[in-house]
């Protein structure tokens, strides 16, 4: 099968969600998903994660075989809790996990040095918001198929009280990924 060299865009959003979660491959019980829209306001959901290594699931079939190519943009926010937090590099890796558990990484930004200090206003228990935007180049065409899923992964040196944002609330998009698939 011939992939067309037609490129669509999967524009998807981070979220934690609280009463659902996937089971894929090595991610069991998984609630760090990827979505095309955001849900209801109404349904509980988690606001931010103490940074660490995150991955954010797309748990769905995209197609039977398709592929990764272009540049993948996006974009994630952080903030600060309880004091001011110093904030000195991520990387941002898209990759894919096989129905076998096994996971590769594709594309990532790599190590992203920078020496932020996100502010925390005790006088009114409130973290600056700061969003950093990547892009990844994925010249090298990678093709998945139907037993494989996409997740991105989050990687951050931070201290304790550096948070990733994780809203389920469009009119921010805390995180967003734009992924170029050609079916």
């Amino acid at each position: 099968m011939a992939l067309d060299d037609m490129r669509e865009h999967l524009v998807l959003y981070g979220y934690y969600v609280d009463d659902w979660d996937w089971d894929f491959g090595s991610f069991w019980n998984h609630h760090y998903v990827l979505d095309e829209e955001y849900i209801s306001d109404a349904c509980s959901t988690t606001t931010s994660s103490q940074v660490t290594t995150i991955k954010f699931l797309y748990p769905f079939n995209i197609k039977k075989k398709y592929a990764i190519e272009g540049v993948i943009r996006g974009q994630f926010t952080m903030t600060a809790s309880g004091a001011t937090s110093t904030f000195t590099s991520y990387r941002v890796t898209v990759c894919k996990v096989h129905s076998d558990d096994t996971e590769t990484e594709l594309f990532s930004t790599d190590w992203v040095t920078i020496n932020d200090s996100i502010i925390w206003d005790s006088t009114y228990s409130i973290g600056d918001e700061i969003v950093y935007p990547f892009w990844i180049d994925a010249l090298d065409e990678e093709i998945l198929d139907e037993n494989e899923r996409i997740f991105v992964k989050f990687e951050f040196n931070a201290d304790n009280n550096a948070y990733l944002l994780h809203y389920n609330d469009a009119t921010y998009n805390d995180i967003t990924v734009d992924i170029p698939i050609r079916t």
